[in-house]
């Protein structure tokens, strides 16, 4: 490749990179925050309790969902973690990706907390440390008490017609001496970061169960528009240089 070709990449490249909606690189460019709403992200409920299950250790709410209801997510704003607006059942709050997380049981509470939530971050980097974390969130070691088995692989799954390549998480908590131990099963697309299918379920006293499968995902005109534009520069910039290398000849 001679410098000519060689800066011309780099100028394309550039401009497709000052896109806002690639300013997180680590996110995939389909996961856009906006005020008045950024990508909406929406769940089949394919099981859930018949009881309401409370949100938050300071007396927030509780939350009650039936099978054949709809969880949807819509992504405000993407920083270190992916902030929302959430509608499970009967209630909607703005919270973020861990905090759901969490209050779902969407991850695994040990001495290493991993709580990857509805989105993961798709670079190899990100996924290498989440691959770690899961693994270490389940070491038996002393003061873990969700210490137990997991399980990590690349596997393609096929829901509502739509192939997903994913990364699967399956944790398995060792028996607990109380009630059952909580099973996890969490599947990813490597290329959205969205959560495709989710299987949880442990009993403390009230069984729980959460099982969701991804209907789809609704991307702002937004991100078009961007894409558009910065082919569209870049385009334009290949012709001009073409043209104005044709006549130094």
């Amino acid at each position: 490749m001679n410098s000519r070709n060689i800066v011309l990449v780099a100028i394309i490249i550039g401009l497709m990179q000052a896109s806002p909606s690639a300013a997180l690189m680590s996110y995939s460019p389909v996961i856009i925050g906006g005020t008045n709403g950024g990508t909406v992200i929406t769940w089949n409920i394919a099981d859930c309790p018949d009881v309401p299950f409370a949100w938050g250790w300071m007396g927030e709410g509780a939350w009650l969902a039936s099978v054949g209801d709809e969880m949807s997510f819509t992504v405000l704003s993407v920083e270190d973690d992916v902030n929302g607006e959430l509608t499970l059942g009967n209630m909607t709050l703005v919270t973020n990706d861990t905090t759901i997380a969490r209050e779902l049981v969407l991850g695994v509470w040990g001495l290493t907390q991993f709580f990857p939530g509805l989105v993961i971050e798709t670079d190899t980097t990100s996924i290498t440390e989440l691959n770690e974390t899961a693994h270490a969130s389940a070491q038996r070691v002393k003061g873990n008490y969700l210490n137990g088995t997991m399980h990590s692989r690349i596997e393609e799954m096929t829901l509502g017609g739509s192939t997903y390549t994913c990364i699967v998480f399956d944790y398995e908590q060792d028996p607990t001496g109380y009630g059952e131990p909580q099973r996890t099963t969490l599947a990813y697309d490597l290329n959205t970061g969205v959560l495709v299918w989710a299987n949880t379920s442990y009993s403390f006293g009230t069984p729980y169960i959460l099982t969701l499968e991804l209907s789809h995902i609704v991307v702002p005109q937004q991100l078009h528009l961007e894409t558009i534009v910065a082919v569209g520069a870049a385009v334009t910039l290949l012709a001009v240089l073409v043209v104005f290398a044709r006549r130094r000849r």
